[in-house]
């Protein structure tokens, strides 16, 4: 049996039923006089954004960042601090709770880009969903590495490649953001 299953997929929904969970309150907070304003966004964000995503070769995923996140805020407030998936998760709450919002798919490439430009993950401790999104791996990576790890931790970008399936080049730029960790 797979060590993988279904439990991406249910994390995702999770996500985002939480952030659409979160909208619902925002719709409120957001007709209160005593709502917190943010900065607004700033000349060169898509551009920073795009810049940003160079793990994400998807240009919708970085336009979704910029519709749904720089309308209220600066890009320099979330591309300079990358952060864990589950911390993610309660910035995407708090954001929420400020009135962010969007479509379903608008939200789910905000996910997507998170998770894959800006989320640290440590290959030997991370959940295995966070593993897989992160790194870009298939299933079968993804069970190589869960099985390695729990036997013996991986120390390092080269010895994570020799057990293949991973792209160095991913392993490299996730490491030149500090958002790879052993």
């Amino acid at each position: 049996m797979s060590l993988v299953g279904i439990e991406p997929v249910r994390r995702r929904q999770t996500r985002r039923r939480r952030l659409l969970g979160c909208l619902a309150f925002a719709a409120v907070a957001a007709s209160m006089p005593f709502a917190i304003l943010p900065a607004r966004a700033l000349v060169g964000d898509l551009a920073a954004i795009t810049k940003a995503s160079d793990l994400d070769s998807d240009p919708q995923d970085f336009q979704a960042v910029t519709a749904v996140c720089t309308s209220c805020h600066a890009a320099s407030q979330f591309l300079s601090t990358p952060r864990s998936s589950s911390r993610w998760e309660q910035v995407f709450a708090e954001m929420t709770g400020y009135g962010a919002n969007g479509t379903d798919d608008q939200l789910d490439r905000v996910v997507n880009y998170f998770q894959r430009n800006l989320t640290v993950i440590n290959i030997n401790t991370s959940p295995p969903e966070d593993l897989k999104e992160t790194l870009q791996i298939d299933d079968k990576t993804l069970n190589a590495i869960l099985a390695r790890r729990s036997g013996r931790q991986f120390v390092g970008i080269d010895d994570l490649v020799k057990l293949g399936g991973v792209d160095r080049s991913i392993l490299e730029k996730l490491n030149a953001k500090k958002c790879l960790q052993f």
